[in-house]
């Protein structure tokens, strides 16, 4: 009859487990024994540390016991010391890389902020000389503008000087053309007196003696 009930056991918790499979955790105590069967009469098969990640198989009927696969070797524990959560030991373990994790990370961030950091240094004060630069040329453009309404303005005088330039050119030369005509014309007239003047000496020369003999002859 024992026997019996051990095979339907088995059969049951073979059923459960290509059912179901769930992971638990043995308790915390240093260790458990594992057992061929689902009562303390069974012999111990394996000892189980605290932390040992089983998976269940079945349960017994009274749910005092569980068979489990514990790395490959199947056997009976007691459910009072199982644990559906990781014992605190290994929660600990496990929060302590998390944290380490986590503190390395912290730092390729604060690494990497600083680096970001530089560079927006570096972009403020490249972007303070590209204003510089920028009032700069701005000043430039100015300079170079108002040197250019000075020089278009220089351009306009200097082609209205050209104008009356050429202009006084132009009335100096009429001017020269009629000095020419008048001295042309005073010559003339300067020849014309000359003659006269000759003309009029003759007449004189030839007229003197002839006074002279009347005023002789007239006190004879």
């Amino acid at each position: 009859m024992r026997q019996l009930i051990r095979l339907f056991i088995i059969a049951t918790g073979f059923f459960s487990c290509a059912a179901t499979a769930e992971t638990q955790y043995i308790h915390d105590i240093v260790r458990i024994d594992m057992r061929s069967g689902p009562t303390t009469g069974y012999r111990i098969i394996n000892f189980l540390k605290s932390g040992t990640p089983l998976e269940i198989l079945s349960h017994s009927e009274d749910g005092k016991w569980v068979q489990v696969n514990a790395k490959g070797k199947k056997g009976w524990i007691q459910s009072q010391y199982l644990t559906k959560q990781p014992i605190a030991r290994d929660q600990l373990a496990a929060a302590q890389e998390r944290l380490l994790a986590l503190t390395e990370k912290n730092k390729t961030l604060q690494a990497s902020i600083k680096t970001i950091q530089n560079e927006i240094s570096a972009y403020k004060a490249m972007k303070t000389d590209l204003e510089s630069s920028n009032a700069k040329i701005s000043q430039q453009l100015s300079e170079l503008k108002k040197t250019s309404q000075n020089a278009l303005k220089t351009a306009k005088s200097y082609r209205q000087l050209q104008e009356k330039t050429e202009l006084l050119n132009v009335q100096l030369e009429k001017l020269n053309e009629e000095n020419k005509i008048i001295a042309n014309d005073n010559l003339t007239d300067g020849i014309k007196l000359g003659v006269l003047a000759v003309i009029i000496g003759v007449i004189i020369a030839l007229m003197i003696p002839r006074l002279t003999s009347r005023k002789q002859r007239s006190n004879w």
